[in-house]
């Protein structure tokens, strides 16, 4: 039998099934409708709360393709109690579940801000036994059931945005419907999965040097879209599977399996993972990207620099392109100065002679680009006025 709690705020329908194990069931701009859910116990056994993985493990429910449903212990983690409360930013919701067999307890954590159709969401993985165990895998967001208010046909419905991004290639939103994506119903009868999920990711420190960690996901059908982003510098990761006859949505940060990130976690420790903002919309695209815009500007962090917005001289674009000498770099200073600039930055270069990308990493100043030395250079930037600063690319 199930126990739900629904909670309504600022256009997000949110419906948990408290009873045994915590599951989401429904996260739309859209009103719940049981019946949409099926009524087959496998289906339903995929909507959990949070995904996580444990090294050596089973998953028993799904061991084929690479997608992050039906983890272990995701799937055997337990609800225990949670929390819903009222912040400065508005309603927040956590949600503690337990793992008997591991000593694992989860936090997963939904903050609301009043007036804006999106939430933050993380999760948070303590050890509470008495050994140690590894983490390979700590969703930030999940849920599944994306298409149950869509038509049967559901293949022809959704188009998927993704924001393709490279350095001097930036934000080049495109369309996809799921058939350009190869993701179109696969069986007809029983239960549709496949070995295909729709993944997006990224390795190292470069968030965006393939595509930025976002995505939107809309159902014309219905009108109703999702929207989301990854509040994270380094790797990451979303995907969108078809799993149990139903689609699923999962957002997060580093993993094994993907980036070979994994964290040991001693008894006592805890490991909070990459938070996300995802948020719910029936007035498209524009919409939604104009909620994500009001958020941002909500959550920044207030620092001088944002408030007086600094002039700064940069000599790399349309300048030296990482030639810089004492010669051409002072009457550079004296132009920046005579302009009005605040700040004078040597860009990259500096650090070797000749072809300076073959010495990225020596991080040693050039001797035969700066004879006097480069403190001289950055002297004269402080005798103009100006403050000095070093980089070593565009990036």
């Amino acid at each position: 039998m199930s126990v739900l709690f629904t909670v309504i705020e600022n256009g997000i329908t949110m419906v948990f099934d408290l009873q045994d194990r915590a599951r989401l069931l429904h996260f739309s701009a859209l009103p719940f409708d049981a019946e949409t859910l099926g009524h087959n116990a496998d289906e339903l056994s995929r909507f959990n709360l949070v995904e996580v993985n444990i090294s050596g493990l089973d998953k028993p429910l799904e061991r084929h393709g690479a997608g992050f449903t039906a983890t272990a212990p995701g799937y055997t983690l337990r609800y225990r109690q949670h929390q819903d409360t009222r912040n400065a930013d508005g309603r927040k919701l956590v949600f503690t579940l337990f793992d008997r067999n591991t000593a694992a307890e989860v936090e997963v954590h939904y903050q609301f801000y009043t007036r804006l159709s999106l939430l933050r969401s993380w999760s948070v993985i303590r050890n509470q036994g008495n050994a140690p165990f590894t983490v390979e895998y700590l969703s930030s967001f999940v849920i599944n059931g994306i298409e149950k208010e869509s038509a049967k046909n559901w293949g022809d419905n959704f188009s998927l945005h993704v924001p393709h991004n490279s350095w001097t290639r930036e934000l080049q939103w495109r369309q996809y419907t799921f058939d350009e994506l190869g993701f179109m119903p696969c069986i007809q009868k029983g239960l549709q999965r496949s070995s295909k999920p729709l993944h997006y990711t990224n390795t190292g420190a470069w968030s965006s040097k393939e595509y930025l960690p976002m995505g939107y996901l809309e159902d014309k059908h219905t009108g109703a879209g999702l929207f989301w982003q990854i509040e994270h510098n380094g790797s990451w990761h979303w995907e969108i599977g078809d799993q149990a006859n139903h689609l699923y949505l999962q957002i997060g940060g580093p993993n094994e399996f993907y980036h070979h990130w994994f964290k040991h976690l001693q008894p006592g420790d805890e490991f909070s993972s990459v938070p996300v903002a995802v948020g719910v919309t029936k007035s498209g695209f524009t919409d939604a990207i104009a909620t994500l815009t009001q958020y941002r500007r909500r959550t920044r962090r207030v620092n001088d620099d944002n408030q007086r917005l600094g002039v700064i001289f940069n000599d790399y674009m349309n300048c030296l392109f990482g030639d810089p000498t004492t010669a051409k770099l002072l009457p550079l200073i004296d132009a920046a100065a005579e302009a009005g600039a605040e700040y004078f930055c040597i860009d990259c270069g500096w650090y070797d002679k000749g072809e300076w990308w073959n010495g990225v990493g020596q991080w040693q100043p050039s001797a035969e680009r700066f004879p006097e030395g480069i403190q001289y250079v950055i002297g004269y930037i402080r005798e103009k006025g100006l403050i000095p600063a070093c980089g070593w690319s565009w990036r």
